[in-house]
């Protein structure tokens, strides 16, 4: 399963002008709703939040990937957010972030699909040169752009 295949333009805001990291997961969430692959924005948020709790999603270089594994989640998907301000977010470098990737899973599909899907978004971020390009993304297309061809290499 290809990561370009579970993002679209309506899942992604180049300019999410948030002021915490709640509140930007919060609206990272309404995307997901808005785009029709959950059913509940208070479940999936509760199950967000949850996994939050569990340790911090900011993985570093200014950059989180909060997760979560939910009965509210009709299909899986990933939404992005380009910050407009960095935002604090206890990120494991101790630096503000300010692009999110967020991974939204089916609960009864969580363990294999869950995994595969971290691991393969994992992969991509690890090469410096792409993730910088990835988040210095000026519009929607040339993200997904970005995503697609660099998982045809």
């Amino acid at each position: 399963m290809k990561i370009s295949n579970l993002i679209n333009e309506n899942l992604i805001n180049l300019e999410l002008d948030t002021k915490t990291k709640d509140e930007t997961l919060v609206e990272m969430i309404k995307m997901i709703k808005d785009n029709g692959n959950i059913t509940s924005v208070d479940c999936f948020k509760e199950d967000v939040f949850k996994r939050e709790r569990e340790g911090t999603t900011g993985v570093g270089m200014g950059l989180a990937i909060p997760h979560g594994k939910s009965e509210a989640v009709t299909k899986e998907c990933f939404a992005i957010a380009k910050l407009k301000e960095p935002v604090e977010w206890n990120s494991l470098d101790g630096n503000p972030v300010s692009f999110v990737v967020m991974l939204a899973v089916p609960a009864e599909k969580a363990t294999t699909l869950h995994l595969k899907l971290l691991s393969k978004l994992s992969y991509l971020l690890m090469d410096d040169d792409f993730r910088k390009r990835l988040m210095a993304s000026n519009s929607k297309k040339e993200l997904i752009d970005l995503i697609s061809k660099r998982e045809e290499e």
